[in-house]
């Protein structure tokens, strides 16, 4: 069973966290649609670079939803293909900005091209997750590689290497030019087990949790 879920309006702007019932699992849900327009609306990008961008932001407002800070969450792409750049700002009062830099020709080449997504668009690079809490507070920052077909699964490869915990994202996004644009995320984190824990039990939660989701 999940607890902590909620419905709300499909034009709503949505962060949530919840929990699964009998396994050491959190998880958030977010969702994006008016805060999303007002971004990709201000840029007028071409589809595959609104699509990623789009993913960005609702990762980028997944990650700054699960942290506590007062100032500017930041998730940078930097990269050598035909997008070599993505950012997305979260402010603590929940503002969201995102900009993308890109090479239209090369963009619209890749778009038509097959392969997954992040080496087709975005070619070799990383991305960084930057905390600024202003001059007087030390700055947080974490980077990895573009190393996987996805946003998702590269932001999964850094917690799991760099952070030691266990994490499965999911990210969507439909941004046609005749459609509302809407985003969202799923993302689940495994907990430290309680000490008198079933290490056979708990794998086998998060395994389960991470299947059910998926599908």
């Amino acid at each position: 069973m999940v607890h902590g879920l909620s419905v709300s309006p499909p034009n709503f702007d949505i962060t949530q966290t919840f929990q699964i019932e009998g396994v050491d699992v959190r998880g958030r849900l977010v969702r994006l649609g008016p805060a999303l327009d007002a971004v990709l609306d201000a840029h007028g990008y071409p589809q595959a670079v609104s699509r990623i961008l789009a993913q960005t932001l609702t990762l980028a407002v997944t990650l700054a939803s699960a942290l506590k800070y007062e100032g500017v969450f930041t998730l940078q792409v930097q990269c050598d293909g035909p997008i070599s750049l993505l950012v997305a700002d979260i402010t603590s009062q929940g503002a969201v900005r995102g900009y993308a830099r890109f090479d239209e020709n090369r963009v619209a080449k890749a778009a038509q091209a097959d392969g997954a997504e992040v080496p087709r668009l975005l070619g070799a690079g990383h991305l960084a997750f930057t905390v600024d809490q202003g001059q007087d507070m030390d700055r947080y920052q974490g980077i990895a590689a573009l190393e996987g077909a996805t946003l998702a699964d590269c932001t999964q490869h850094y917690f799991r290497h760099s952070e030691q915990l266990e994490t499965a994202i999911f990210l969507a996004a439909r941004v046609g030019e005749s459609q509302q644009k809407h985003a969202g995320a799923v993302m689940v984190q495994r907990m430290p087990q309680h000490k008198n824990a079933d290490e056979a039990e708990s794998e086998d939660g998060w395994r389960r949790a991470v299947a059910i989701l998926a599908s």
